[in-house]
C-alpha cells in the first residue's frame, strides 16, 4: 500500500517541508489502517520543526500527529472494525493519505461531529485533559489566556465542567467565544488591563492557577496574576521562551511554578482514547469548544498550510490530504 505524505527534511521553516510517496508496511496486529479525511495542525510541530525545542526527531520524519478519517482495514486482534470513523492525537505522520496506527490510540469519532470537527478536537482534548489534572481547582479559581485557541477553549470547558471558576483571556470577538466555552469572566486583552480585571473578579485575591501558553510576553504578568501559594503552569511558548526564574519572585505569595510535560499527567497511551473520547462528548454537548477552521490546504500545499498557522490564523487549520 502505498501513501503520500508530508515531511520536515532539515531543521527550519515551512520551505524545508515536502511530499514524498512511500510503502506502508503490512497491518501488525491490533494495528488499524485508516484513509486520513482531515489532519489538524499545531503550533508544537514547529517547535519541533525547529531543531532546537526540547522534543526532537531525527530528520527527515514525517509531519502531523493529529487526524480523523475512517478505518479502511484492520489487523488481527483490533478492537476497531473497517468503516468506523475516528480520530487520533498522537500518531506521528498524520499529514498523509493514510496512516497506519495502534487501534488503541483511536477514539471513535460521535454522530453530530464532522471529520474537521473532531480533527480540531483531538490534541486539544489530551493536552487539557492532562492539564487540568496539575492543580486543584473545583471551587476555585483558574485564569486561561490564549483561552479562543483550540486548547484554550477545551481547556476552559474542562475547568468549568469540574466546579472551577474560570477567567478567560482572548481578544476583540473572540471573547464571546471563550464565554460560551464556560468562562464566568471573559476579558478582552486588547481594550482590558488583565491584572485590574482580574483582581476585579478575585475581588484583589488573585487566581489559585493561571495557565500560559504563551511564554515570554506574559510570564511575568501571570506571576503577578497569583493569589497566595497560586500556581502557575507553562504549557507553550507561542511568542518565546519564558525568562529565567528568580526564585525570590516566589517569596512573597509562596507561588509555584511548573513547566508542563503532558507525560507526566497522562498516564501513558492507554488513556490516551479515553480523554479524546470525553473531549469529544464535551464538543457534542458545548460546540463553543470547537475551534473555527482558519484555513484548508490539500497536501500538495502542506508547507502553506503551516506558513498559515505560523502566521497566527485565528482558528485550526487543516491539511485535507484526501480532499
Amino acid at each position: 500500500m502505498t501513501r503520500r505524505v508530508a515531511r520536515a527534511l532539515r531543521a527550519g521553516g515551512p520551505d524545508v517541508i515536502e511530499v514524498h510517496s512511500e510503502e506502508l508496511p503490512p497491518l501488525q496486529p491490533h494495528e488499524v489502517l485508516v484513509r486520513v479525511e482531515a489532519a489538524g495542525l499545531n503550533h508544537v510541530e514547529t517547535l519541533i520543526r525547529s531543531g532546537t525545542y526540547v522534543v526532537r526527531l531525527p530528520f527527515p520524519y514525517p509531519l502531523g500527529g493529529e487526524g480523523a478519517g475512517v478505518v479502511v482495514e484492520a489487523g488481527a486482534g483490533a478492537a476497531i472494525s473497517a468503516g468506523t470513523r475516528v480520530c487520533w492525537g498522537t500518531v506521528l505522520g498524520s499529514c498523509a493519505t493514510l496512516v497506519t496506527a495502534p487501534a488503541a490510540l483511536l477514539a471513535p469519532i460521535p454522530d453530530g461531529l464532522s471529520f474537521e470537527n473532531a480533527a480540531s478536537v483531538a490534541v486539544a482534548g489530551l493536552t487539557a485533559g492532562g492539564l487540568a489534572r496539575v492543580w486543584p481547582l473545583r471551587g476555585r479559581t483558574a485564569v486561561v489566556w490564549g483561552a479562543a485557541g483550540a486548547v484554550g477553549r477545551m481547556l476552559v470547558a474542562i475547568l468549568a465542567e469540574q466546579g472551577a471558576d474560570v477567567i478567560g483571556i482572548a481578544s476583540g470577538a473572540r471573547v464571546a467565544d471563550v464565554r460560551a466555552a464556560g468562562a464566568a469572566c471573559a476579558i478582552d486583552r486588547s481594550s482590558e488591563d488583565v491584572l485590574e480585571a482580574v483582581r476585579a473578579h478575585t475581588s484583589g485575591r488573585g487566581a489559585d492557577a493561571v495557565f500560559d501558553p504563551i511564554g515570554a510576553p506574559t510570564s511575568a504578568i501571570s506571576l503577578d496574576l497569583l493569589a497566595p501559594r497560586g500556581c502557575l503552569i507553562h504549557y507553550g511558548e507561542l511568542s518565546g521562551a519564558p525568562p529565567a526564574l528568580d526564585l525570590h519572585q516566589l517569596f512573597a505569595r509562596s507561588l509555584f511554578v511548573t513547566k508542563y510535560n503532558g507525560s507526566r499527567w497522562v498516564d501513558g497511551a492507554g488513556e490516551f482514547a479515553g480523554l479524546i473520547g470525553s473531549a469529544l462528548a464535551l464538543a457534542v454537548k458545548r460546540p463553543a469548544v470547537i475551534s473555527p477552521v482558519a484555513g484548508r490546504f490539500p497536501l500538495d500545499r502542506a508547507a502553506d498550510a503551516y506558513r498559515t498557522m505560523e502566521s497566527g490564523a485565528p482558528g485550526k487549520v487543516l491539511v485535507l490530504p484526501n480532499a
